[in-house]
Formats: C-alpha cells, structure tokens, sequence
C-alpha cells in the first residue's frame, strides 16, 4: 500500500505510526477477525445489523460490532479515536471529507484489490458518486447509499388553492406563481421554503442555472451564473413569499413544512421517514422532480464505506466492504425504507417500503444531476457560505446577494489556495 508524508494539518496530520486497536481483543477466539463499524444513523441501525447477519453467514470467521455516534459528535470522536488509537476499522464517510481524510493516510486504498477482484463499481453504482469518493487517481470509498432532491409539496393547500400538483412541466416561473397564492399571512403560511440549506436548496439552484461551486481550485461564487441561480432563492425571500434565514433558524424547512406552514419543500429521500410515520402528513405529503431553471439540474450525494488504514485486519475489512458494494446489501438497505441503495436495480425494495410516495422522483433524476462539491477543505468554505450569504436571507432587498457571493468567492478563493496540493 502507497504511503503519503504526513503533513501538518490538525488532528489527520498528526497520526504517525498510531495503530487501530479497537479490534484486537484479548479475548479475540483465535483465527477470527474481530472489527468494528463506524455508523450515525440510528434509522439504519437494524438494516446494518441484517446486512452485518448476512456478512457473517458468508465469512463466519469475522466478527462485527457495530458503532454507533451520533452525527453531531462523529467526526470529532473519529478523529480523537484516529489520532489516540482505537478508530473503527470501517466507518462511514461522506463527501465533504474524504479528500483530507484520503490525503493524510488514514484509509486503505481499495482500486487494485478491487480490480483484482473484477469489481467494477461504476458498473452498479452512479458514477459520479463513485467518482465522488476517488483521490489522487484511487478508490477509497465504496458507495452504498445515494440521494438528490425533489420537490415535497401539501397536497391539502394546493386543493384548496385549486392549482395542479406540481410535475416534471413546473419551472422556477411556476414555483414563484404558486408561492404568491399559497402566502397566507393570518396563518403564518408561505409558499416555499427557502432555508439557506446548501445540499437542499443552494446547489441545485446553482446547477440549474449553469452554476458552479468550486472547480480546479477556484470558487465559482463570482460568476453570474452561480449568483443567479442563488438569486432565486432571495428573491422569493425579499418578496415575502419564503421565510428568512431568521425564521428558519429555529425551525428547519422540513419542520415547517410536516407543520403546514410551508406549500413546498426541497428534500432529501429519508426526508420522508418522518412523513410517512404520522398518518395526516402522509397523506397530503406528495413528491416531484425540481423545478427546471435554465436547464434540469440537481445534486447528488451518498455515503461511502471506507477501511482504517491502521486497522489490524485489512484483508476482513475488505471484504466487508467489497459484500457492501453488492446487491444483497443493496436490497436489505432498500427494504428497511430508511436509505436509497446505491447498487442500481435495488431500488424497487426502497420504493414498496414508502409506496403512498413518489419515490421514483429521486430515481429519475439522477441523469441531472452533478455531484456534491468538494475540495481538500470543503468544511472550511461551506462554513464561510453561511458568514458571507447569510445576510442577503433575510428578507432586506438592500442586502445584495451579489455583493455577499462575490465577497465569499474571495475568502473562498484564498482556503483552496493554500490547501495542499495531492
């Protein structure tokens, strides 16, 4: 396995020859490997325990204990468990971090044991998931779940507004028509949500209207492009047809709109886990692709599985990931109805769990979709989108969306000039 110099970066920089111990128990029975997995997911914890069943049917000579940490603390302990020792030997990895992850040593490149084993990922999985999860010219992640956004919207408003549900025709033009006759404001009722939620709401605005985030070093928050397609999303701010960041703050798209509060709603497909749990909602939840800007467009994103490089059993870490990969996997995860697999043709299982939503719009709009951009440092900028934009969301026409892009693809500019290069 190739190596990298160790850089001085933080905590992934600072890993010398720290190794996993988590796995090699004392009381480990001889000849089994004893790993652990590193998840945040409660939703998904009993389709992880089935798959972890299955796996072991294949490979009883591997132990698996599941880890589970809440989302909100997972990286910090995983880089504390990283840097001190005791990391899980597969864990969950997402987009915005596998590059610094990858760069500093601290996974297991897959790319020639998978090509020796004649997998071929981007044959069953999205390939520009796949490719998400590349650096350098290797594999370090292997994908298992996916998602994109497509428009939720109350059935009950539309009926009572009389305007037809929205379809694959609606464009942002109709978005706005419609949100101008949703807006009640004796009942505190908008039309969309526009929360300054980048997976939801930012990026696939960008993308539809020809828009970049960051590309070969450099952010794409200058161009027209970009401003225009965030431009969609404070224009139905300053006309009061969308609440502010200020009223977001507290309570999240998704909460006003399980609530009513809001006609419409960018989500996510596990959007639909807590729709469909109470019966009101779930039956005037409908769901439909996006809105068209100048073109379709959408972003796609999905978890990988990725291997400690330090773990003491690499060979059944592997294999465990490689048996994540595969179909078997793929219809369990699809089945639980908590997570879209990312192993294509799996995806009937998934849509029968839910089958009172249309779920196939998640599913058709993979052709337009663009992968979730990322960088070295992608944690760094996002954070400064939230500082720079932040102030064009709150319903105040003088605060200038354009002013605020361009300001943030300076200090944008600046992170990707100093991160290290691959």
């Amino acid at each position: 396995m190739r190596r990298r110099t160790f850089l001085s970066a933080g905590t992934l920089a600072s890993l010398g020859g720290t190794a996993a111990c988590s796995s090699a128990d004392e009381d480990r029975p001889a000849g089994v490997a004893r790993i652990s997995y590193g998840i945040w997911d409660q939703l998904q914890l009993p389709a992880m325990q089935e798959i972890v069943s299955a796996f072991r049917t294949e490979h009883p000579d591997v132990e698996i204990r599941l880890q589970l940490t809440p989302f909100v603390t997972y990286w910090t302990r995983l880089q504390t468990s990283i840097t001190g020792g005791g990391a899980p030997d597969v864990f969950w990895m997402n987009a915005p971090n596998i590059q610094r992850f990858a760069h500093y040593g601290t996974l297991l490149p897959l790319g020639e044991r998978l090509a020796t084993d004649g997998v071929d990922l981007a044959a069953d999985h999205p390939a520009n998931l796949v490719e998400l999860y590349g650096y350098d010219g290797e594999q370090y992640g292997i994908p298992k779940d996916y998602d994109c956004i497509s428009l939720y919207y109350n059935t009950e408003i539309f009926d009572r507004a009389g305007i037809g549900h929205p379809d694959e025709t609606w464009t942002w033009q109709t978005v706005r028509d419609a949100a101008e006759e949703f807006r009640d404001r004796s009942r505190g009722q908008y039309g969309i949500s526009s929360a300054l939620d980048r997976q939801r709401n930012m990026y696939p605005a960008i993308f539809q209207n020809g828009g970049w985030v960051v590309d070969e070093g450099r952010s794409g928050f200058a161009t027209e492009e970009t401003i225009g397609g965030l431009e969609f999303w404070t224009d139905m701010v300053n006309a009061d047809l969308a609440p502010s960041a200020m009223a977001t703050s507290d309570t999240d798209g998704r909460s006003l709109f399980l609530g009513g509060q809001v006609a419409m709603y960018y989500g996510l497909p596990n959007d639909a886990v807590p729709a469909y749990e109470d019966p009101a909602v779930r039956e005037r939840t409908g769901i439909a692709v996006l809105p068209s800007g100048n073109r379709r467009g959408n972003v796609i994103h999905g978890l990988a599985n990725v291997v400690n490089a330090r773990t003491p059993f690499p060979d059944a870490a592997y294999e465990f990931v490689k048996f994540m990969a595969g179909r078997e996997v793929g219809e369990i995860q699809g089945a639980s109805g908590s997570i879209l697999p990312s192993f294509m043709g799996t995806e009937g299982d998934y849509l029968a769990s839910k089958p009172e939503f249309n779920l196939q719009a998640f599913i058709d709009q993979i052709p337009d979709c663009t992968a979730y951009p990322t960088s070295m440092e992608t944690n760094a900028w996002e954070r400064m989108q939230y500082t720079y934009l932040a102030p064009a969301w709150i319903g105040d026409p003088e605060r200038d969306i354009a002013t605020a892009s361009r300001t943030l693809a300076v200090e944008m500019d600046r992170v990707l000039e100093s991160e290290p290069t691959a």
